[in-house]
């Protein structure tokens, strides 16, 4: 009877394993057919035109004379999608061109720290430093604003001689970090040769400065500040200077900083440098104009509306603190030039619509005959394409308002039409602000 029973209890036992393998074989090949009835479905799901690529793709890596990899057959179909397709403000970018549009919005960046204007006004080569980037080597090395890049080498007894933006690109490329080299930069007194050399570093976009003191703000609290530059002696003891380089990065707590030390000092008026700034994020701007909404009476100020194809969505500023920082009569001027674009062009519309500034209080500086802001009232909006992937799309959605007037400056920018101030171009130290601080007072 024992081992009638002990049998049994082994059959027993293998037709429950059977059972079970035979349970995990039927969910195996119902998962395999949910999978490719899913893919099917999703073939189906493509246009005529997406299955015709696909086929395409597969007959030319199977059948073309010579290789296709699937690099370079996406990076054609992307680049064409950049180039022909999208407007001059979206594009594609694969995961490591994300990676570094993010890592470029919070301040993180690679490289020198300078920008250049590359062209004269009769389309010849040069190197003139238009920026040093605040926190960068270059700022380190000393090079200043207006000066140019005449000579670049690795040793300083053996520089090669060249303003060609491109050749001096590919030379910086071609180093390891923190790898020294040498550049012979001209400017007003002269030739020197400064090294340099390239690094990571975190950019930080505010700058403040008086008739007695210099400094750059990096965010990280409202006191963190450096003595950076030299004071601007045509300041008159009233006035300070703040220039925003971006909206990126730490720029909304750089300026708060700034504001701070203005309050501080007991300043009454202030001179707001744009010239350069191409822009960067709304919220950085919202911020930002929490302290130029000179008229306003809510608590949040509307700053901008964007409208998009079928909608509108309003932007407000993070607060309304004009008067905790200026007087009924204080006076706000604003600088800027042909690469004054965007957010920028967005802050001095809220601006003027609040009547803190007038366009008598509006500075363009000459750039290569130009006499204007760039004229940029537009958003772009960012948008993963594949999860996994990392790649993302950016595209042009709506077109962006002032507050009060509604006016949309894209395609046009801010003119001497106007009412504004204008001075010719000029790179010299503090040339350009000098004179502007003299129209301003005409």
């Amino acid at each position: 009877m024992d081992d009638l029973e002990q049998d049994n209890t082994v059959e027993k036992t293998s037709k429950k394993k059977m059972r079970k393998a035979t349970r995990r074989v039927i969910a195996v090949a119902l998962a395999l057919l949910c999978f490719l009835g899913g893919m099917g479905f999703c073939w189906l799901l493509l246009d005529s035109e997406m299955r015709s690529l696909v086929r395409l793709k597969d007959r030319m890596q199977s059948d073309y004379f010579e290789e296709i990899t699937d690099d370079e057959f996406y990076d054609t179909i992307f680049g064409a999608i950049n180039q022909s397709l999208l407007d001059e403000y979206s594009l594609y970018m694969t995961s490591d061109e994300y990676d570094l549009v993010q890592a470029g919005a919070k301040g993180e960046q690679n490289g020198v720290g300078l920008v250049f204007l590359t062209k004269t006004a009769d389309n010849k080569e040069q190197m003139l430093v238009t920026r040093v980037c605040g926190n960068s080597p270059a700022e380190e090395s000393g090079i200043m604003e207006g000066e140019k890049i005449v000579a670049f080498g690795k040793s300083q007894d053996a520089l090669t001689k060249s303003e060609r933006f491109d050749e001096f690109k590919a030379f910086v490329d071609g180093l390891q970090k923190d790898e020294r080299f040498f550049v012979t930069a001209s400017g007003v007194d002269g030739e020197r040769t400064v090294q340099l050399y390239k690094s990571d570093y975190v950019e930080n976009y505010v700058f403040y400065r008086t008739n007695s003191a210099s400094y750059r703000f990096t965010g990280d609290d409202s006191d963190d500040k450096s003595a950076v530059g030299v004071p601007l002696s045509a300041l008159d003891s009233d006035t300070a200077y703040i220039r925003l380089t971006a909206f990126n990065g730490k720029a909304s707590e750089e300026f708060e900083g700034a504001m701070e030390l203005f309050k501080q000092e007991q300043k009454k008026h202030l001179v707001l440098d744009l010239r350069g700034n191409g822009g960067g994020y709304l919220d950085i701007m919202q911020d930002i104009a929490r302290y130029f909404c000179k008229s306003a009476t809510a608590r949040r100020p509307l700053v901008a509306v964007a409208n998009y194809n079928d909608s509108s969505e309003k932007f407000s500023a993070s607060g309304n603190d004009y008067y905790e920082y200026f007087s009924a009569d204080s006076r706000i001027s604003v600088l800027a030039d042909n690469t004054t674009a965007s957010a920028s062009e967005c802050l001095i519309g809220c601006m003027l619509d609040y009547g803190t500034i007038a366009y008598s209080d509006i500075c363009l500086s000459e750039r290569s005959g130009q006499v204007k802001t760039y004229g940029k009232g537009i958003m772009q909006t960012t948008y993963p394409v594949r999860l996994l992937e990392g790649d993302a799309v950016k595209l042009t959605t709506a077109k962006i308002c002032w507050p009060i007037s509604g006016n949309c400056i894209h395609g046009r920018g801010i003119l001497p039409d106007d009412g504004t101030k204008t001075v010719a171009e000029s790179y010299g130290a503090d040339t350009e602000i000098t004179q502007a601080l003299q129209a301003f007072s005409a």
